[in-house]
């Protein structure tokens, strides 16, 4: 059965095709796997960028990190469709990472405060997974759906695909040639931002259970949509 299609998502989605068919990144006339990579990369990242203009009410030290979230997802369908596959995978690392720091800085505003004001002080990431790992309201959720354990595996899978990188040939001009878009590669980019947005969506959306319930329909549609029934069930749930 297909999902419901969501009016906003569709008429965005033509828009960012329109966009990228004028300045010649797409051709006019695209082929259909490209169409369906691009079509699923924009219904991930718009569904995370969708947060920054829909939750309210949040915490000045929960805030930036919501921003960033929007400002890293934004950038990933241009990266995949030009070629830069370090650039997407460091991008979507950097959405998980935000993701951690909201819930736990969202908690914490005194150590907020200080990582601002001390350049040394800093949250190792180890540390933010095992906090959110062990929020009490995260924690009850991770057995209906398991977020934490895969945006875990999701961030093992980009460290090693951003470390696993060589440039072969000094001449700059060269090695620039070589990157390029590639349907292979982008189909394994579009999977690593499915993930992250499921995974991602899930946990905000439990962390702000009843912020998400008076979201629009058409809002939370578009979110809950990344994501397994299961996980939809079990939001539901938490309510």
């Amino acid at each position: 059965m297909a999902k419901p299609s969501s009016p906003a998502l569709t008429d965005d989605l033509k828009k960012v095709m329109a966009f990228f068919k004028d300045r010649n990144v797409i051709p006019a006339s695209p082929a259909v796997g490209l169409t369906e990579i691009v079509r699923r990369i924009h219904a991930a990242t718009y569904s995370l960028i969708l947060w920054r203009f829909r939750l309210k009410g949040v915490p000045v030290h929960g805030r930036p990190f919501i921003e960033e979230i929007a400002s890293d997802a934004l950038q990933i369908l241009p990266q995949v469709l030009l070629g830069y596959g370090k650039t997407v995978k460091l991008l979507t690392r950097g959405i998980i990472e935000n993701i951690l720091r909201h819930v736990y800085f969202s908690d914490h505003p005194v150590e907020f405060h200080k990582m601002n004001q001390d350049s040394k002080w800093f949250m190792p990431m180890a540390e933010l997974f095992t906090y959110t790992k062990t929020h009490p309201k995260l924690m009850l959720m991770e057995k209906r759906f398991d977020a934490m354990n895969r945006l875990s595996t999701l961030y093992s899978d980009l460290s090693t695909g951003v470390h696993g990188q060589a440039v072969s040939d000094l001449e700059m001009r060269l090695s620039l040639e070589k990157i390029a878009y590639a349907e292979s590669i982008a189909k394994k980019n579009a999977l690593f931002i499915e993930r992250c947005a499921s995974a991602s969506n899930f946990l905000l959306a439990v962390f702000h259970g009843q912020k998400v319930a008076k979201f629009q329909s058409e809002d939370r549609l578009i979110i809950f949509q990344t994501m397994p029934p299961r996980a939809r069930n079990a939001w539901r749930d938490s309510l």
